[in-house]
């Protein structure tokens, strides 16, 4: 009888394993399309001492731009309840930071530092304190000077300070430059080409809500002995007829600044004021047009307190954070007038926490 030879054999199972691992490397490697998705994490306020199970304060939506747009994951951070949540992508950093809400009465001045997993859970990882921290209203990274910049809002304490190093702040890490002014009443925060962005919340006699614009904030000098500066804006973008203004996002991609105005209570009253072509509008003096407005019964926006747009080049929604609706819409951002939300959670049922105060996102091109 014709026997093979022992060498064929081995030969033989060299093939199937080799052929094994190249179908499994197909199958499990992604479809690019795949590895492009959006997450939106969500705010939450609320804060019971002594609560068993406690008040969740993040909750997630993944993937933000899918046809499905319901929550399916939550963290418990360290803050007393939630206040501005903003997540930084940059390699170095890849964290989300959450200010304290600091309601009266919990004294709590900190700012939650998330670690990022590779799935987008999160993990506590560290909380850094300052009284300066006391009415936190935004957040925004400095990538050249890997520094934080914590948006005050109002009150004596009210101007940004500056966090160095901020993906490992911790305990009582207090900030490398304190930039004061208790005039100012802001909220919000964004940044670009060494200008910092925050509403200018409220109007005042002869002078409308708007944007302040704070030219080289980086470059703001300071007393070497404590530390602080002060903080005067450069110009005031002015908006004609606008008040009570919260959150902005500047999508550098598209060049779109989005504001959130909250309205008098009543159904349809709140605002999204949408500016095209935003970087020639910097320089300008006086008063600033939006391009569209998205408000109207149709809305159902009440008080909008924060906005953010997908910023990736094939990016269409803007999704909004109500506080007073207890509700996450989602438009296009291209939309205008009374148009309805394209998808929304209304959050008023439910448990451990159910007012949203503050949106960020997540977007990624081409990764897992």
């Amino acid at each position: 009888m014709y026997k093979i030879s022992p060498i064929y054999y081995v030969f033989a199972v060299l093939t199937v394993i080799l052929g094994f691992y190249a179908c499994e490397r197909d199958d499990a490697e992604p479809n690019l399309e795949m590895r492009k998705f959006t997450r939106l994490y969500v705010s939450f306020e609320e804060y019971t001492p002594g609560k068993n199970p406690p008040d969740t304060t993040v909750r997630i939506i993944y993937p933000a731009d899918s046809s499905v747009f319901a929550f399916n994951g939550r963290h418990i951070s360290q803050v007393q309840g939630g206040g501005p949540i903003y997540y930084e992508s940059h390699p170095s950093v890849n964290a989300i930071f959450q200010a304290s809400v600091n309601r009266a009465g919990t004294n709590d001045t900190s700012i939650a530092v998330l670690s990022m997993g590779s799935s987008g859970a999160l993990n506590n990882a560290g909380l850094p304190k300052s009284r300066y921290y006391n009415n936190v209203r935004g957040m925004v990274f400095h990538e050249r000077a890997n520094v934080l910049y914590v948006v005050n809002g109002s009150g004596p304490d009210a101007g940004v300070y500056v966090m160095d190093r901020p993906r490992y702040a911790n305990r009582e890490k207090q900030p490398l430059k304190k930039l004061r002014n208790n005039s100012l009443t802001m909220w919000g925060a964004a940044y670009q080409n060494e200008k910092l962005f925050t509403s200018k919340t409220t109007a005042t006699e002869g002078s409308p809500a708007g944007i302040y614009v704070f030219d080289n904030i980086s470059g703001k000098e300071v007393n070497p002995q404590d530390s602080i500066g002060r903080l005067d804006y450069s110009r005031i973008l002015e908006i004609e007829d606008a008040t009570d203004l919260r959150g902005l996002f500047y999508d550098t991609v598209k060049n779109v600044m989005a504001v959130a105005q909250m309205g008098d209570g009543t159904p349809g009253s709140g605002r999204i004021l949408i500016f095209e072509n935003f970087s020639d509008l910097v320089e300008e003096e006086g008063t600033i047009t939006p391009t569209r407005i998205i408000t109207g019964a149709n809305t159902g926006l009440v008080s909008p307190v924060d906005v953010v747009i997908d910023t990736r080049e094939t990016g269409v929604y803007l999704y909004v954070a109500d506080r007073t609706a207890r509700k996450i819409s989602r438009f296009l951002y291209t939309d205008n007038g009374n148009v309805a939300p394209d998808k929304v959670i209304d959050t008023s049922n439910l448990k451990d926490g159910r007012t949203p105060v503050s949106i960020t996102l997540d977007t990624r091109e081409h990764e897992q």
